[in-house]
């Protein structure tokens, strides 16, 4: 299942395409396709589990830390920078393949090169966020948690150029425990063995302290964003899959991801691959559900309802973004509370989950979407910790701000 971050009234896990055209796709023989592999469910589990903040999104906002379950209906809704999240302590034309990991069902992240001549590293491919970032060579010393990390070495690259003003020089963003922090330059970048863009405005960090142990113990260098110009730190710069498309090394600028279950997945770019699509050899096009955006900022597009079992948690106006940097299903306390207390459960401010009992029976989770429903078992919404002993509802709350609300408000007037 594609992350899909369902705003307004809840956030979940549904498959379906990220799409940057409404138009029909060439063939998958002339598109780039990227195998995903999933890591066990212990991982995952442990990910969630015993690092701060690792669960995440970030990229809204989120309420203060909370002290118990009272506090968390009345706390203080704050305006955080994108990436900010409350920070919890702890108690206790040619078809070309290259490999991208599933890091604890959070990130996905493959292999980019960059430089010439390249130079490789592993990068996650984020649905929530523009930029393309990878560690400078000073990282090492200037980072406690750079040191086991790929970084990029700007002197053995002979198209390397630093950002000089009028374009912007000095790379930031902020994330749930701190910031990142570097340089712009201009490289090329290549994914697979000859796809590659000339020119690409990218940052090389060496401040990366902000992202904690997740960071230093985590598999990916840095990160490759893949949401629209508006969210990145230098949104006049076009990101690496506008410039795959401008550079004619895609046929369309679309992208498609398949996460498979314990076996292979697949992001695709330049378009689809219909072999992935169970109903495509009977209903063709029409197996695809197209959904206009609500805005091309996010991968934000309209919901028509919820259904936790028989009981319908929300409709009207209501949106989901499509997030692959996202591990949980997340949605406004309301409708989590609502949700969770039908099966008794307890909230644990540490790792700001409900705890539930390990045999208690989760009605199925189903959104409506583009008139099309897409259901998420129960069986599938229960984290078990490493010991066996406690049982978590993978529903966590979250307040989503304003910037959402502005970009619906942006499509009634529109409208």
């Amino acid at each position: 299942l594609s992350s899909v971050a369902i705003m307004t009234n809840i956030i979940s896990s549904i498959a379906l395409l990220a799409l940057l055209a409404s138009s029909p796709t060439p063939s998958a023989s002339a598109v780039l396709k990227i195998p995903i592999t999933k890591l066990p469910p212990s991982d995952y589990t442990s990910h969630l589990l015993h690092t701060p903040n690792s669960h995440h999104p970030p990229r809204l906002t989120s309420p203060s830390t909370p002290k118990s379950l009272s506090s968390v209906l009345s706390a203080h809704r704050h305006r955080l920078l994108r990436g900010v999240t409350a920070t919890l302590p702890l108690e206790g034309g040619n078809e070309e393949t290259i490999v991208i990991r599933d890091l604890s069902n959070a990130q996905y992240y493959g292999t980019a090169s960059i430089g010439t001549p390249p130079q490789p590293f592993q990068v996650i491919f984020d649905t929530g966020s523009s930029d393309l970032w990878v560690p400078s060579s000073s990282c090492v010393t200037k980072s406690s948690n750079c040191g086991a990390k790929t970084t990029f070495d700007a002197s053995k690259s002979s198209s390397f150029e630093e950002a000089k003003p009028p374009a912007k020089t000095d790379f930031i963003i902020q994330y749930g425990s701190g910031p990142v922090s570097g340089k712009y330059a201009v490289e090329s970048v290549e994914l697979a063995l000859d796809f590659k863009v000339e020119g690409q405005t990218f940052a090389v960090v060496d401040g990366t302290d902000g992202l904690g142990e997740l960071y230093q113990e985590a598999k990916f260098d840095g990160i490759l964003g893949m949401a629209f110009p508006i969210l990145s730190q230098d949104p006049s710069s076009p990101t690496v899959l506008q410039s795959l498309h401008s550079q004619n090394q895609i046929p369309k600028s679309l992208f498609a991801f398949y996460l498979g279950d314990n076996s292979d997945g697949e992001l695709t770019l330049g378009g689809y691959d219909e072999s992935r699509m169970l109903d495509f050899p009977s209903k063709g096009e029409d197996a695809i559900n197209w959904v206009d955006l609500l805005s091309p900022a996010y991968w934000l597009t309209p919901m028509d309802s919820i259904k936790f079992g028989e009981s319908t948690v929300a409709s009207g106006k209501i949106g989901g973004i499509m997030d692959t940097g996202t591990s949980l299903i997340y949605g406004p306390q309301e409708s989590i509370m609502t949700m969770a207390l039908q099966l008794n459960g307890q909230f644990v401010p540490q790792v700001q989950l409900f705890m539930i009992e390990c045999n208690v029976e989760i009605p199925d989770l189903t959104f409506k979407i583009g008139g099309g429903e897409y259901t998420i078992p129960g069986t599938e919404l229960m984290i078990q910790d490493d010991s066996g002993m406690y049982c978590f509802l993978s529903l966590a709350m979250m307040d989503f701000g304003e910037d959402i609300a502005d970009a619906e408000l942006d499509m009634d007037q529109e409208q």
